[in-house]
Order: C-alpha cells, then sequence, then structure tokens
C-alpha cells in the first residue's frame, strides 16, 4: 500500500452511500493485506466505489479471486 498518511479505505456498492464502518485501515509507511466481500453496485455495471479517507495518497492493489452468482 505505500500510503503516505494514516486513514482507512471503505470500498461498497456504487450509487449507494457511504458505509459507517471502514474495509481496511492503515498507518503511514505500512503495507496492509485483507480479504472481504464486497457487494457490487445493483444496476448491472458490477461497480465498487473506493473511499480513502487518508490525507495522504496510497498505492492499491485489488485481487478478485471469485464471484457469486
Amino acid at each position: 500500500m505505500n500510503p503516505s498518511a494514516p486513514g482507512d479505505l471503505v470500498v461498497f456498492p456504487a450509487g449507494v452511500g457511504t458505509p459507517n464502518a471502514s474495509t481496511l485501515s492503515f498507518a503511514a509507511g505500512r503495507t496492509r493485506a485483507n480479504n472481504a466481500q464486497i457487494l457490487l453496485s445493483a444496476d448491472g455495471t458490477g461497480r465498487a466505489t473506493i473511499q480513502n479517507s487518508s490525507g495522504g495518497t496510497l498505492d492499491l492493489l485489488i485481487d478478485v479471486t471469485g464471484y457469486y452468482e
């Protein structure tokens, strides 16, 4: 991740309001990993929104390992 400042990421379906809980919290300069089941948008486009609440930047890699139909 290589974040430049502490913060958290919230991942949620596109087109809906931001949930209260974070998906991943992190400290500056620390690489983190997490597993999560993320819902995608219900409009058929399969989109998700990722919100970075940090005051800095970070590198993000998302690896999709499966899906439900």
